[in-house]
């Protein structure tokens, strides 16, 4: 299986705890990226739980299984994500800047699917580029 290992990092001009609340509630996460809280428990984000969100590709719905590696509130966010055919080991990293929050998705992105991994990269490389702007978008709105 190969890995490909994309990072985004965006500045967003609002505080920590604005984004933070952004990436872990599930009512404001489906505000900005559009997914829908499927089976989303109690308390999250918690290691070792698993989340799951309804998800677009083009007209296909999709459920994505977000399971809970990592919480160190306001500072960082880590999951295991499986869609179709991608998987992503994903941590997001928020560090305080003068002008608000600078957010770091780091991505390790890999399809269990003989042959798909050079679609799942470009899939996730296109996604993440947009979610990180929808993200700053909606933080910056308040």
């Amino acid at each position: 299986m190969v890995v490909v290992h994309l990072a985004v990092v965006v500045d967003i001009g609002a505080p920590v705890p604005v984004v933070w609340e952004a990436l872990t509630v599930p009512a404001r996460v489906s505000a900005w990226d559009g997914v829908e809280p499927v089976d989303v428990p109690p308390g999250y984000p918690a290691p070792g739980q698993h989340a799951r969100w309804r998800a677009r590709l083009g007209p296909l719905r999709l459920t994505l299984h977000d399971r809970v590696r990592a919480v160190d509130p306001g500072l960082c966010l880590a999951s295991t994500i499986d869609v179709a055919f991608v998987h992503v080991e994903e941590r997001y990293t928020l560090a305080e800047t003068a002008g608000g929050t600078r957010v770091t998705s780091d991505n390790a992105v890999s399809s269990p699917v003989p042959g798909l991994s050079p679609l799942a990269h470009r899939l996730t490389r296109t996604n993440v580029a947009a979610s990180m702007d929808r993200l700053k978008a909606y933080c910056e709105r308040g």
